[in-house]
């Protein structure tokens, strides 16, 4: 148990220590606060996500409410209308440290991964992603922009 706690707190922390921290807008996080969105590779805005690759993201946020379920959404909103980005695991708790349920005012780190998939055409893109409890209120909803290169 403790050598597992260990090797997750180092992933962590190698995840933040490579990704770049973003400018993003808070788009109703209504049931927890953002503290941070580090997006890996985002070097400078609008991030470039290359089709062919994975996009790591990881997200820093504090829950204002317990929950003992969370849904990873992603979308990217073109012309005002989202469009589905699938992700390998959309039950963020598997991907959660600490672990769910989540608890009143704890701070938790969420990592995924996005596959930007070949078939992607070049385009600029508004990328919604959103937690979701299990009473579809945002615990995290921020976007940010994007182009896919």
């Amino acid at each position: 148990m403790k050598f597992s706690l260990v090797i997750a707190v180092f992933v962590c922390t190698f995840c933040l220590a490579v990704s770049d921290k973003v400018k993003f807008k808070d788009c109703g996080s209504t049931a927890g606060k953002i503290v941070s969105v580090d997006i890996n590779p985002c070097p400078k805005m609008p991030c470039e996500f290359k089709r062919g690759t994975k996009v790591g993201a990881s997200i820093t946020f504090q829950s204002s409410e317990a929950s003992t379920a969370v849904k990873s959404v992603v979308h990217g909103i073109l012309g005002g209308i989202p469009v589905p980005f699938p992700l390998p695991d959309s039950n963020a708790c598997n991907t959660m440290s600490p672990k769910c349920p989540l608890a009143t005012g704890s701070q938790y780190v969420y990592t995924n991964q996005l596959e930007v998939l070949q078939s992607y055409p070049s385009l600029a893109v508004l990328v919604k992603w959103e937690l979701i409890d299990p009473n579809s209120k945002d615990l995290v909803c921020f976007e940010i922009p994007v182009r896919i290169v």
